[in-house]
């Protein structure tokens, strides 16, 4: 019992941890861009893909180790049941419906051409489909 708390109380600091330096880091790169110009472009595309990399990356990271947190030892976390309970079902949705969206739209802009596409293309969607797989347990997990 104790381990499993302790496992529990590990992926939620985890990923408060994760959730708080990328944050940082992305908005400590967004207050020091300097005035745009021709020069700086480069800057500005660079945290472009920083802010990507934080929204289909970190996010559905810290997503998930929350969950995984929940599902490791759930009466730890009771008193958010109805929470939890919210955000695991849009998570679930978001996760799925997104996967799906970029496949799509892969499959419609010819990514799919090589034998391993479709192999780089569970891979790379891994972070969402994952989410939205901890969050469909969850809501099976979460009943009143």
């Amino acid at each position: 019992m104790e381990i499993k708390k302790i496992t529990a109380i590990s992926f939620t600091i985890l990923g408060i941890t994760i959730l708080a330096f990328t944050s940082v880091e992305l908005i400590s790169t967004k207050l020091s861009l300097p005035p745009y110009s021709f020069e700086t472009e480069g800057r500005y595309v660079a945290y472009g893909l920083q802010v990507y990399t934080f929204l289909f990356l970190a996010l559905p990271l810290v997503a998930s180790l929350f969950l995984g947190g929940y599902l490791i030892f759930p009466s730890m976390f009771r008193r958010f049941y109805t929470a939890i309970r919210v955000l695991s079902a849009l998570s679930a949705i978001g996760g799925f419906g997104t996967t799906a969206l970029l496949i799509g739209s892969a499959m419609v802009n010819g990514f799919f051409t090589t034998s391993l596409a479709p192999i780089f293309a569970v891979v790379g969607m891994s972070p969402f489909w994952m989410m939205a797989i901890l969050a469909t347990s969850v809501l099976k997990k979460n009943k009143p």
